[in-house]
């Protein structure tokens, strides 16, 4: 009923299901459950967490009827993720104050915290450091992938992400205390700097190669074979897209100053030949800025129909996002520090005006889901920064929503914006919250998507906003809601009912920001 894992059985194929074991239940509704396996085949992953919590159990798979095993009990505020080489768990953790996640090793045997010891390089440094360093752009270590000779370490730097291989083939021994050694990390290098490479899909354990994915605004998706030993890349498959020419666009890398003072990295892109100088530009600025999802640079053959119609796109990295390290999300994008969220989102659009790329005559905003809260708070404190705006399955019934455990994944949410049952939150939530704060004034035009089968944002929550809106709307500006009938939360499965929904957002987009044809 809450949509929420929580159950794990075990099925012995050709027997009935009825006599299918359970071999866990996770009974706090602040928990999700899922399970992955190890590339070595050694171990079952049973992985159950709320948004601050972790908890990992293992099951030995060379033993049948093995039951799961606890490898660290849950800890408030301690995250933790597995992996396995050697009879050794490799563990990234946010531990004992290591924000920005560090790595540490324990033997399988005996798993438990107390035996994390940190993995060294040759000059008895810890790989990556400590996780302490939470300064804006920081190495945070994200997640990892353990080969037979080698560990593939994903993370951030600088803002962007990135992939290091650690060598273990010859330096992965013991020091006697419980240590062990790393022959030497590299980061793989690719040609640009503002992109998103990450590990890719991997099923060999014992092997000379780590497959990586990478894209950026401009490059289209990309599998790459890397071959450690000589440091070289080998390119398995590009993406196809027809016609498209990665020369006729560009992209910067800008920087606003927030209200407080902290600088916010924005991604443009624009076709080169569109772009006249002195000349502003129509502008579309997307946003999330929620859950520490980082909103990294990443190729759209969708995106090219607005940029070849003479619109610029800019993706604003705002507190919330992980994009600067875990304290982007965690001390300055969530609870009581939410609203920097939404000043960093102002702080963007008004860099780009203030800079010359654009106005608020010719610039459009959009987000989805959380996402369209931060439309609706933008909105609100800011309606004449933009002429137009998309808020795609928006959560903007903050306070009815987040009062009510009632509605599914209600009671998870609480970790990321707090419980307005508590009086310091709901006073709080209640100052941004986009439905509270509609006030009589001119807003831009808006349209508003929703699906009548959405799980996560309940189709009355746009209707009851786009309502509220119309009623205050001081303007002549046209506010609209789109119900799909048959969509849930992710919008159309089918491809081209997709692309059709797509048109339309962007045929409503070019109508406003008054782009060519």
């Amino acid at each position: 009923e809450q949509h929420r894992p929580y159950q794990l059985y075990r099925h012995v194929m050709g027997t009935p299901v009825s006599e299918d074991e359970l071999l866990f239940t996770e009974d706090d509704e602040l928990f999700w459950m899922g399970i992955s396996k190890t590339l070595d085949n050694r171990y079952l992953l049973l992985e159950t967490a709320s948004k601050e919590t972790s908890e990992v159990h293992v099951i030995d798979l060379n033993e049948p009827g093995a039951k799961p095993m606890v490898v660290a009990p849950r800890r408030s505020g301690v995250l933790y993720d597995v992996d396995h080489r050697e009879g050794h768990f490799y563990i990234v953790t946010n531990e004992s104050g290591h924000k920005n996640f560090r790595l540490a090793v324990a033997p399988a045997s005996t798993p438990g915290p107390e035996n994390w010891k940190p993995l060294l390089d040759a000059k008895g440094d810890a790989v990556f450091g400590d996780g302490t360093n939470t300064a804006p752009g920081a190495r945070m270590v994200g997640g990892i992938s353990c080969f037979k000779d080698y560990i593939a370490v994903s993370g951030r730097y600088g803002g962007y992400t990135r992939v290091w291989v650690v060598d273990m083939l010859e330096g992965g021994g013991d020091t006697g205390s419980g240590m062990r050694l790393a022959q030497e990390c590299h980061e793989i290098a690719f040609a640009e700097t503002a992109a998103t490479p990450y590990i890719g899909s991997n099923a060999e354990f014992e092997t000379d190669r780590i497959r990586v994915g990478y894209t950026s605004m401009v490059s289209p998706p990309s599998t790459f074979d890397y071959f450690p030993k000589d440091r070289r890349l080998e390119l398995v498959k590009e993406k196809e897209v027809p016609h498209y020419d990665p020369t006729l666009y560009a992209t910067e890398e800008l920087v606003a100053t927030a209200h407080d003072g902290q600088k916010i990295p924005i991604t443009l892109m624009y076709r080169k030949d569109k772009k006249v100088e002195g000349k502003p530009m129509p502008l579309h600025l997307y946003g999330y800025g929620s859950y520490g999802a980082s909103m990294d640079p990443a190729f759209s053959s969708t995106r090219l129909t607005l940029l070849d119609r003479g619109v610029a796109y800019a993706v604003a990295h705002i507190r919330g996002g992980s994009e600067m390290g875990r304290a982007w999300y965690e001390d300055m994008g969530k609870y009581l520090n939410k609203v920097n969220t939404f000043y960093d989102f102002i702080s963007c659009a008004e860099h780009l005006v203030d800079g010359g790329y654009t106005m608020p005559e010719k610039m459009s905003c959009e987000g989805r889901s959380a996402g369209g809260l931060l439309m609706g708070t933008v909105l609100n404190m800011r309606p004449d920064l933009f002429t137009a705006a998309v808020a795609g399955v928006p959560f903007v019934d903050l306070m009815v929503t987040m009062c009510d455990a009632g509605i599914p994944l209600t009671v998870g949410e609480w970790e990321e914006w707090g419980n307005p049952n508590q009086a310091k939150y709901y006073h709080y939530m209640r100052m941004y919250s986009p439905m509270d704060n509609v006030a009589p004034q001119a807003y831009p035009n808006i349209l508003a998507t929703a699906g009548l089968h959405d799980p996560r944002v309940a189709y009355w929550e746009p209707a009851k906003w786009v309502q509220r809106l119309r009623e205050a709307n001081l303007g002549d500006s046209s506010i609209l809601l789109k119900m799909d009938l048959e969509a849930g939360h992710f919008s159309a499965s089918d491809r081209y009912k997709y692309l059709k929904e797509l048109s339309f957002d962007h045929a409503f987009l070019l109508d406003q920001v008054s782009a060519q044809p």
